[in-house]
């Protein structure tokens, strides 16, 4: 069966790269954009757009999503998606180097990459990401298509909502509930629970004007 990552940006590389680490042989990437057709990223190329992957029977393709995300989750989202929809299959994976406890789940798409941590009785929702470095202490929930950036902190209990962005090196205390939607700036540090499609940032995590 091929593994194939969507998108070939930043995010993609170093899913790409943690896969190879991983042992795991990557069939290549789809890119809206012709011109990168055949150019070779991590060891594989870009085999085209999404036709690369829609013109094969979803029974023989997992894919891998990764477009990375800006000041939202949503075409991250609509990507997952859309291929959803037409019956393909998104592998859930750990990096090599990452350490999960055996009590921690990680649902449809979720990725946990490079030296991220997650805890105990941790459950990662679909197509959500902890990345690079990030902590996901004992019993946080994250919900699906939620984005954990590099270096952040979730202590012990907190909820993420479904879709919200956590920014590289936050830090969220125990207990806290991110709502659906929100935005933690990076490096903001969040006490109380943030209400779903609000932005925070600062420390203590204020809301943005």
């Amino acid at each position: 069966m091929k593994t194939v990552i969507l998108c070939a940006g930043g995010h993609a590389v170093v899913v790409a790269a943690a896969l190879r680490d991983s042992g795991s042989r990557l069939a290549g990437f789809t890119d809206a954009n012709a011109s990168r057709r055949g150019e070779t990223l991590e060891g594989a190329k870009v085999l085209g757009g999404d036709e690369a992957v829609t013109r094969l029977k979803p029974s023989a393709v997992r894919l891998l999503n990764g477009l990375g995300v800006g000041r939202d989750t949503g075409a991250r989202r609509r990507l997952y998606e859309a291929f959803r929809g037409r019956g393909f299959r998104f592998l859930a994976f750990a990096a090599k180097s990452a350490w999960g406890a055996r009590s921690a789940t990680l649902a449809e798409g979720a990725q946990v990459l490079t030296r991220a941590v997650v805890h105990p009785r941790a459950r990662i929702g679909e197509n959500a990401v902890v990345n690079t470095g990030a902590i996901v202490e004992h019993d946080c929930v994250i919900g699906a298509h939620a984005f954990v950036s590099p270096g952040a902190v979730l202590l012990g209990g907190c909820v993420v909502g479904e879709g919200a962005l956590i920014g590289a090196l936050a830090v969220v205390l125990p207990g806290v509930k991110v709502g659906a939607g929100a935005l933690v700036a990076a490096g903001a540090t969040v006490i109380n629970d943030v209400p779903a499609g609000t932005a925070v940032a600062g420390t203590p995590a204020r809301k943005m004007r």
